[in-house]
């Protein structure tokens, strides 16, 4: 049972179907009619400046730089330097000089100040301005916190000034889950969005893998003990889950309410996707593919996962195949982008992988990545316009974890770990 779960483990983390992919056509000649989003005309982003500030106490050095790196990540600007800034004090106390930021190319200015107010509190304030609107801001936000959140409000600080610029607010305010190690030292690890604080969650006996963020923020994922099926736990669980039907499982998905969830169980020689309740106790088989691993719910309710193929494994949504045959296609997710749902999903290129988007059903395929190696498992933003994914090139800022744009612009790396399993959800809304 042990060596046939080792098994399974590297058929999806790789799934390079190399039992049978000498027959298949070449990938690559499958890709070739699928655009390459970085070759797109695409309109220059706007510029955008972000005010100095001068101000030594920690509490506003951290807000300013959280809230600036997460309007850098996001991809939706082009941040000036400093050195565009027009000439001035930059005091917690001094105007924006909004006529002089557009004479230097800005489109909007944004200003971020923080401070300490009595013993355990600091105020955080994000100002918006428009340069065609003259010196009266568009945004003003203040908000007062524990001096041991700083830097995590500051998030909900950026996410707020990216909604006010663009209409959609951000997705910083959240957290990201992912699998890092190899062979039996595979752990489960959480990171803030914007690459800051890499936790360890699972302990090393357990070989762990799929984890993802279930109702109330609460982390799951399976693991196997002393060489024993990979069962479901929480983090700090003395035993797991009790779940129906048995079976090791090797993924798990929630659906955007949390209301439901998905499986993939090891039924006999193959693995089936079963969906229910998150009580785990009255699961319903949910499609008829064999080796159906990585479930994944679209934001209207569909289910996919990716599943064995004639040439490797497919991407299935509600049991019909929506990737071409001669794709070797997994780790499928939704994103919720404000210009329709895209379903993401990495191909196989022998040792390489690429990222591929198309519509929530298939259709309209976009190359997203393209000869910088092995780029996979990605997660989707919060807020639907970012992918998060890792990769190994050794071009650029070399191996890591990064965030893009959805189509494909401006690859950032945020973090130097490179894992697999990678989710991505929203923190729960402070009061």
């Amino acid at each position: 049972m042990y060596l046939r779960s080792l098994l399974i483990i590297a058929l999806s983390l790789l799934v390079t179907s190399m039992g049978y992919a000498q027959q298949a056509p070449n990938p690559e000649d499958v890709l070739k009619n699928f655009l390459v989003e970085g070759e797109v005309a695409l309109k220059p982003l706007p510029k955008i400046g972000v005010e100095p500030s001068l101000a030594s106490a920690i509490e506003d050095v951290t807000v300013n730089a959280v809230v600036r790196r997460d309007l850098d990540l996001c991809g939706e600007f082009e941040l000036l330097p400093d050195s565009a800034a027009p000439e001035g004090l930059y005091l917690s106390d001094s105007p924006v000089d909004v006529e002089g930021w557009k004479k230097a190319g800005a489109e909007a200015v944004v200003q971020i100040r923080g401070k300490r107010i009595g013993g355990d509190k600091a105020e955080l304030k994000g100002i918006a301005y428009l340069t065609d609107a003259g010196d009266k801001p568009v945004f003003n936000k203040k908000i007062i916190v524990e001096l041991s959140r700083v830097r995590a409000e500051s998030h909900r600080i950026a996410d707020a000034l990216i909604g006010a610029l663009t209409g959609t607010p951000g997705g910083f305010s959240s957290q990201l889950t992912f699998i890092y190690g190899v062979g039996k030292h595979r752990r489960v690890y959480t990171m803030d969005a914007d690459g800051h604080d890499p936790t360890p969650i699972s302990p090393n006996a357990q070989l762990s893998m799929t984890p993802v963020f279930g109702p109330g923020q609460q982390l799951f994922y399976s693991a196997s003990v002393n060489k024993g099926a990979f069962k479901l736990w929480t983090p700090g669980a003395e035993k797991p889950m009790a779940i129906h039907p048995r079976g090791s499982i090797y993924g798990i998905a929630f659906n955007r309410k949390r209301d439901e969830v998905a499986l993939s169980i090891a039924r006999g020689a193959t693995i089936k996707l079963y969906r229910g309740k998150p009580d785990f106790t009255s699961l319903k088989e949910a499609a008829s593919v064999g080796m159906a691993l990585h479930p994944a719910w679209s934001p209207t309710g569909k289910l996919a996962s990716s599943g064995a193929g004639k040439w490797g494994q497919r991407i299935y949504v509600d049991g019909k195949p929506v990737t071409p045959a001669g794709l070797n296609a997994t780790a499928p997710v939704f994103c919720r982008h404000p210009d329709g749902i895209r379903l993401i999903y990495m191909v196989w290129l022998g040792e390489r992988a690429d990222l591929v988007a198309m519509g929530e059903t298939g259709g309209g395929a976009r190359r997203l990545t393209h000869g910088t190696g092995k780029n996979g498992y990605p997660a989707c933003s919060p807020d639907g316009r970012m992918i998060a994914f890792f990769s190994d090139r050794r071009s650029g800022e070399g191996p890591g974890l990064y965030v893009m744009r959805i189509d494909g612009r401006r690859p950032k790396r945020i973090s130097t770990l490179v894992g697999d399993s990678l989710q991505w959800a929203r923190l729960p809304a402070k009061n």
